[in-house]
């Protein structure tokens, strides 16, 4: 593995250089060793047939020589072939009774053998002929011929010759190969590095220069190649690529300028259409205000004129009862029948009670204070207990505190004037009060400015609503409310106010469907859940109907009949929560529906989203994306 990771670590010319050599020197030793083995081959027949004509010539020299001097002619022959065969190694000769007669080594003259070639030679007549120690370094041959007298074998012979000549032929044949190869080695491993270099690493090189180049956006950078091999094809494929590459990138540069002009219009047109939805937004607001308001118009026209009669009828009575209160103070000096203190006192008393709202005395109540009248002695008991009853001065025990003033006509003439001024002054003042209430609920409601961030108590914000509808609440649902007194403010712009008086509205329509209406109930809750404000508005009416559940925060949708709705409430109270960050949950089952819409105390523009003319179109057309928000649970 790490020779592996080694090679592949190399280098393109390096790698083939190592193949080629590593090729090379693998087929050359093959070539050797194959050329060594057949030469060797070569060398050892001949050696072979050499050794069998020595062979047949000393036989034939023994059987002269055995003829003509039978005891010292086989040592003569002996030392005549060791000298002149310088091959020969050992030689020996052999009677037929296995004793050497003559031998190359006098040590073994005379001496039987025990070799069982020489024994098989005399006794068999078998001659004998092969390589011993067949290993190159150590090469020879043995040859073992009877000797014959006739038909008669008489003896035998044995020669050894050696092989070193032939080993020191092939030594010097090993050296030859070895410098060829390492010669041819070079030569090639030398031709590779040149061509290589010029043929595939020069041209390589430029390869990567010129994409470097291109890299660093010379896109007109050419590599230039003329030649017709696969690095030629290449380097002319990648100048192709590397002209389209340049065309397409003009292109996309043309494409990017036209495009950035197109993108700064469409921009123009987006926030031009931006704009226009948020106007038509706005007016979709307005309107929808108008037309609550426009059903509010006869209730808050009452709500406005009960009071502004109380304070006309007042303005009437106080007018004549002014006249008249200097002729009755003239009267009351000469009448010094109770001191001044104690009229003074019964006169903060009358004034106190006439001042405190409640309502018409009961006939029993006027009953008990003429009793008490009787019984202090006053005639006209029964005229001047409905006088008191009318100034609300109707404690049994204040009636006897005071029954002695009350009994000097002066004085009752004139307190009950002064009591009556005070009562009318106390109830205009109470009038006005709900006027102005009635105004400010109206300026708040219709305050146009939906683009101002300000903190709003929600308390406050739903109180308005309610003063708004309460002509139109209070003969037929009873308001029940239960606020946090801890509650925080949110922000949140003017359009926020729309909220609970489009639902207070639904929720009375939807009270007023039910089959006995005067038992219509309107239960709203307010309170904290971590960093949030939660409103519970709920009702008794009929409920939502499970089918058209999923649209009712759908544009124009609504339920009414032609000319009683605008399909618009709940779709514009769902974009204000919207816009606000906030969520609105709706539960209905039928003779109970719950919305509940939770505002975030702290949000970053709540006014608009972060992608604001989606969320403006998205606004305006009707279909808010606040639908995902609206839970609609069975």
């Amino acid at each position: 593995m790490l020779v592996l990771r080694w090679f592949s670590d190399l280098s393109i010319r390096t790698k083939l250089i190592v193949l080629v050599a590593g090729t090379l020197i693998v087929s050359q030793l093959v070539s050797t060793i194959f050329i060594r083995y057949l030469v060797g081959d070569q060398i050892v027949q001949q050696a072979l047939t050499t050794a069998e004509i020595l062979t047949t010539s000393i036989q034939h020299d023994i059987t002269y020589e055995s003829q003509r001097d039978p005891e010292s002619g086989g040592q003569q022959i002996i030392a005549k072939y060791m000298t002149y065969y310088r091959s020969l190694s050992d030689m020996a000769i052999y009677n037929d009774r296995l004793e050497s007669t003559a031998s190359s080594d006098p040590l073994q003259v005379n001496r039987p053998t025990s070799d069982p070639e020489v024994i098989a030679a005399i006794r068999a007549a078998k001659p004998s002929l092969h390589v011993s120690r067949r290993d190159f370094s150590n090469l020879g041959i043995r040859s073992v011929a009877p000797i014959l007298q006739g038909s008669r074998v008489v003896g035998a012979m044995a020669i050894n010759l050696s092989m070193r000549d032939i080993q020191t032929t092939l030594d010097a044949l090993d050296r030859r190969l070895a410098v060829i190869m390492g010669v041819k080695l070079v030569l090639v491993c030398l031709a590779l590095f040149v061509l290589l270099r010029s043929v595939i690493l020069m041209r390589l090189h430029r390869l990567m220069l010129v994409t470097q180049e291109i890299i660093a956006g010379r896109h007109d950078a050419r590599v230039g190649d003329p030649r017709l091999d696969e690095i030629g094809q290449l380097a002319r494929a990648f100048d192709q690529m590397t002209s389209d590459l340049q065309k397409s990138k003009g292109e996309i540069e043309d494409h990017n300028k036209h495009l950035e002009d197109r993108v700064r219009e469409a921009t123009a047109q987006l926030q031009a259409a931006y704009e226009d939805l948020k106007n038509a937004q706005g007016q979709l607001i307005m309107n929808e205000k108008m037309a609550t308001l426009g059903v509010l118009a006869a209730g808050v026209a009452h709500e406005i004129n009960t009071p502004a009669g109380a304070i006309l009828n007042v303005s009437r009575n106080l007018a004549r009862q002014i006249e008249v209160l200097p002729r009755q103070l003239a009267t009351l000096k000469s009448d010094t029948t109770v001191s001044a203190d104690e009229m003074v006192e019964c006169l903060q008393a009358l004034i106190a009670a006439a001042c405190v709202p409640r309502p018409s005395a009961s006939i029993g109540v006027q009953k008990t204070v003429e009793a008490v009248l009787r019984e202090h002695g006053l005639k006209d008991y029964r005229e001047r207990a409905a006088s008191l009853c009318k100034l609300n001065f109707t404690d049994p025990g204040e009636v006897r505190k005071y029954a002695d003033c009350l009994r000097i006509s002066a004085f009752f003439s004139f307190a009950e004037t002064f009591a009556s001024i005070a009562q009318a002054a106390a109830i205009s003042q109470t009038s006005a009060t709900k006027i102005a209430e009635i105004i400010r609920a109206l300026k708040y409601y219709s305050y146009s400015d939906t683009e101002r961030v300000d903190t709003i108590q929600v308390n406050d914000s739903i109180a308005t609503a309610l003063v708004l509808l309460d002509n139109q609440l209070k003969h037929k649902v009873a308001v029940h409310t239960d606020y946090d007194p801890e509650l925080p403010k949110v922000p949140g712009t003017s359009a926020l106010h729309q909220v609970w008086t489009n639902l207070l509205t639904n929720a009375s329509e939807a009270i007023a469907e039910r089959p006995d209406p005067a038992s219509g109930e309107v239960h709203i809750t307010t309170r904290t859940a971590g960093d949030c404000v939660v409103v519970t508005i709920g009702d008794n009416g009929v409920g939502i109907p499970p089918e058209i559940r999923d649209r009712i925060f759908d544009p124009f949708f609504t339920t009414k009949d032609i000319g009683k709705g605008t399909g618009l409430g709940l779709c514009i109270v769902s974009g204000i929560i919207k816009r606000h960050q906030g969520r609105i949950r709706v539960e209905s089952v039928p003779g109970q529906t719950t919305i509940e819409i939770t505002l975030p105390i702290r949000i970053a523009t709540p006014s608009e989203s972060v992608d604001a003319p989606r969320a403006a179109a998205a606004d305006a057309i009707g279909r808010p994306e606040a639908t995902n928000d609206a839970q609609l649970a069975a």
